[in-house]
């Protein structure tokens, strides 16, 4: 608390400048692959492009004044840094601004680039003899405190210098935890913890002042304070970012200018919330956002999305269509009332639709086994409601076909199968489910050459599972499989067989 209002303090006390700013640039480095101990990241390369895109959309970075460097190893990512301090040194000029993220595997003082180590130190070098007047150096890795640590800065004082005028000249690092830390991915927010704060604050969560602009103060400050509460319950413990700085001169750092972006939604509510920001298949924007008092006005990419937040007694849900050009507004009157169960914060995919229809091929293992596979097509319908425990009715229809190898026998099964289970939900809308099954299979055999036919019914109990993977907005790729024990209506066969099938194909959720 006390930092957060001694930054907002410093950013309230600088005037703030009406020019375009410095020459921005920017490089990004990711990898999601480290040394051979190393579990595999998920988001690391992902983030890197996150922060180079808000950048171009709300910093003012211009595309070739950028370089991505993402999953290569020690040597190429040494290649991207002369490539581009080659670059610095054709086009950067005195007052001009350098911004480089690192996101990767990392102990103390090397990150970890797909096998090979890269010292801490090649980087802080980059930055520091860069022909720029301000550097910013933002460290996403763990113990990425030592970054700070190698160049001997300050770490924050009472007092942190804000900047944007040309006279104003230094380094600064920021890293997403202190140097004996893990530096944690969330999976709700599909991202790195820190980074992912980072970017919902330079799309416009941090401009607490309200004049379109974050500053370097504002993006921290809600970086830190998100970060620490998102992380407050981790297993891995708490993470706590740092700011380190060499820096002398005054004035305002504006990391970005949301109000400038092309693709602008305003959330014109004046009462302060936190809001979750969803594609409309639930992949987290700005995941959790925590909004203050007035109007608020983010950089969004062009798309629909759904914005949530809650009253006392339930949940707002809106959908709304940011245009290519243009800014959309998000009013009080679009919002509508949803149970409080089908909220979800910090960036979890929405609440399971109550119906769910699947229709595809389906195979099947032959109850004969003389005869081949059995093959034809499902089709399923289920409703699923919020509560713990069984939340999910699930009716199937089989219809399938076989045939002899003789050639002069065939059969078709049609089963008809009633399931209760649980339906779950996953990161990136991913739902899975898990049903006890009860039916029966009514099958015909018949002989072609002699018109011979024969009906027999034949119950069934099992097992049924599911994966519903997001396509497009309401459109879902399914996958559904069953096992059981059937008991068999035949001569010269055992009283009961194992039964197997399963159906890909699409589902669509309302």
């Amino acid at each position: 608390m006390t930092l957060a209002l001694l930054l907002a303090a410093m950013v309230a006390a600088q005037p703030v400048a009406v020019d375009a700013g410095p020459r921005r640039f920017a490089l990004a480095v990711g990898n999601n692959r480290g040394m051979g101990a190393d579990a595999p990241l998920r988001y690391a390369e992902r983030d890197a492009v996150s922060v180079l895109g808000v950048l171009r959309e709300a910093g003012g970075l211009r595309r070739e004044d950028s370089l991505q460097v993402l999953g290569t190893d020690a040597d190429a990512v040494r290649d991207g840094l002369a490539r581009f301090e080659r670059h610095l040194q054709a086009h950067a000029r005195p007052g001009d601004q350098l911004f480089v993220y690192v996101s990767s595997h990392a102990d103390a003082g090397e990150l970890h680039l797909s096998g090979t180590r890269l010292p801490l130190r090649e980087v802080v070098r980059f930055i520091e003899s860069a022909p720029v007047s301000v550097a910013v150096l933002v460290v996403d890795s763990c113990q990425s405190g030592e970054a700070a640590r190698l160049k001997g800065l300050k770490p924050l004082p009472g007092v942190l210098v804000n900047m944007e005028r040309p006279e104003l000249a230094g380094r600064v690092i920021i890293t997403a935890s202190a140097a004996d830390e893990s530096a944690q991915e969330s999976d709700a927010l599909a991202g790195s913890i820190f980074t992912h704060h980072l970017v919902a604050a330079l799309r416009g969560a941090a401009d607490v002042s309200g004049d379109g602009r974050v500053t370097l103060a504002e993006a921290y400050t809600y970086s830190y304070a998100r970060t620490v509460e998102s992380s407050l319950l981790s297993r891995a413990g708490t993470q706590h970012p740092t700011f380190h700085f060499d820096l002398q001169g005054k004035g305002d750092l504006v990391l970005s200018s949301p109000a400038r972006a092309t693709s602008l939604l305003t959330l014109a509510i004046d009462e302060p919330g936190d809001w979750t920001v969803s594609t409309l298949a639930g992949e987290p924007v700005l995941g959790h956002v925590r909004k203050g008092a007035g109007a608020a006005t983010l950089a969004l990419p062009a798309g629909g999305y759904i914005l949530s937040t809650r009253s006392e007694h339930t949940a707002l849900v809106a959908r709304v269509h940011v245009p290519d050009s243009g800014r959309a507004e998000l009013t009080r009157a679009q919002l509508r009332p949803q149970k409080l169960e089908a909220h979800v914060l910090k960036g979890a995919s929405p609440s399971p639709s109550p119906w769910m229809v699947h229709v595809g091929p389906g195979v099947g293992r032959p109850l004969l086994r003389s005869f081949g596979t059995m093959v034809g097509g499902t089709a399923a319908l289920q409703h699923a409601w919020t509560r713990p425990g069984v939340n999910l009715l699930a009716l199937t229809l089989d219809v399938r076909h076989g045939r002899h190898p003789s050639g002069d026998l065939r059969q078709n099964d049609h089963g008809l199968r009633l399931g209760v289970g649980r339906l779950v939900r996953d990161w990136h809308g991913l739902h899975f489910q898990l049903t006890l099954d009860a039916g029966a299979t009514l099958s015909r055999q018949w002989q072609p050459s002699n018109g011979d036919t024969r009906l027999s019914l034949q119950p069934q109990l099992g097992v049924g599972a599911g994966v519903w993977l997001p396509l497009r907005g309401a459109l879902r790729v399914s996958l559904l499989g069953n096992v059981g024990h059937t008991w068999v209506h035949a001569e010269a066969m055992p009283a009961s067989a194992l039964s197997l099938g399963g159906s890909l194909g699409i589902g669509w959720v309302r």
